[in-house]
């Protein structure tokens, strides 16, 4: 615990790791909901609020009784138990993560068992949904959950890696050493954090905090914060690699930006020559795109006289075949003539034959 305690003539510091300590509030939130809801699935009387309270007092006395006997057992000499303690010391969040699984699943129901539901997300729903109430309600409150965390910490914290366990007779020196413990909560100094820690990960937060400002990765005077040093080597550093501006018509230079103004002026006859050459050659292609115009008119012109011209050949074809249908037609008509000519002639013999022989 964070508090003085009086132990005999000894006042003990106890000051915790903060983050560790803030890792074991969540997951004793996370299992007191989880634990309430696998408790109460498919129970229409009860519902994970109304059976909160219970199992809060439940779980809390389950940790502080099985970290007990685990330290006890490891004391009176059981390797295992021994093995388990150092174990827990180097990573008590696991411990603590494991021991409140454990208590979960002896708090499930029938229903709780069914095939699908402990992983479904329905149940992670339920369960934000009541961790969310029970912050609300504070049914377990935050300095609740973190004595309950200082307390398990410091039982199973064998090596003093994430605690305080230095002992003072004087309260002045206690506060003294308050002042100066590894453990005491610290706040960034970089302008905009407003992360708070303990004064034993400065340098950790340090290398990873967004607000840190650093010398400009591209080597400029500049000092950038690690969170805009992308975007400042990206765009406004004075050290950023350009091409010249007249690099698409010969001047194939890249320097830093910040370089361009000097570049331009001592260059400014070159550059100057790169945009005649390169106007010249505009002309040049403008002229030689204008000649291709004229022959595409021409030819287009052509197309348009052969296409003329054959239209007419085909109308002298139609025309002349035309004349001959009717030319033959004439000749089908005048021999029908004939025929029907023929045919009255030879009617007249006939009947003049039949007289002459009656």
């Amino acid at each position: 615990m964070s508090t003085v305690e009086e132990d005999g003539y000894n006042s003990r510091c106890d000051l915790c790791d903060t983050e560790v300590i803030h890792s074991m509030i969540e997951l004793l939130l996370r299992g007191l909901a989880t634990a309430s809801v696998d408790s109460t699935t498919g129970d229409i009387f009860k519902s994970a609020s109304s059976v909160a309270v219970a199992v809060k007092a439940e779980l809390e006395n389950y940790l502080l009784v099985r970290t007990e006997a685990l330290v006890q057992e490891s004391v009176s000499g059981h390797e295992d138990h021994s093995d388990q303690l150092m174990k827990a010391s180097t990573r008590p969040t696991e411990f603590l993560s494991g021991m409140i699984d454990e208590f979960v699943a002896s708090k499930r129901n029938m229903l709780s068992h069914v095939s699908g539901f402990l992983s479904s997300e329905s149940r992670l729903n339920k369960i934000k949904d009541s961790m969310q109430k029970m912050e609300m309600e504070n049914v377990w409150g935050l300095d609740e959950r973190k004595a309950t965390a200082e307390t398990i910490l410091e039982s199973i914290d064998m090596k003093c890696i994430f605690h305080c366990p230095e002992r003072f007779v004087d309260q002045d020196k206690l506060a003294d050493h308050r002042n100066q413990c590894k453990f005491r909560v610290v706040n960034c100094k970089n302008d905009g954090c407003s992360a708070s820690f303990s004064a034993i990960h400065i340098e950790e937060h340090d290398s990873i905090c967004p607000f840190k400002a650093l010398p400009c990765d591209q080597l400029c005077e500049q000092h950038v914060m690690r969170c805009e040093m992308d975007k400042h080597c990206a765009t406004v550093c004075p050290m950023k690699i350009i091409n010249c501006p007249y690099y698409h018509i010969g001047c194939e230079t890249a320097f830093p930006q910040g370089n361009l103004d000097n570049h331009c002026s001592k260059l400014l006859q070159t550059h100057m020559l790169y945009v005649l050459q390169a106007t010249t050659r505009q002309n040049a292609t403008v002229n030689d795109m204008s000649q291709r115009l004229q022959l595409l008119e021409k030819a287009q012109s052509l197309n348009e006289m052969s296409g003329a011209l054959d239209v007419r050949s085909l109308s002298l074809i139609i025309k002349e075949q035309e004349g001959k249908i009717k030319e033959q037609e004439a000749r089908i008509k005048k021999l029908e003539r004939d025929i029907k000519t023929q045919e009255a002639k030879t009617k007249k013999l006939e009947n003049e034959f039949r007289s002459r022989n009656a």
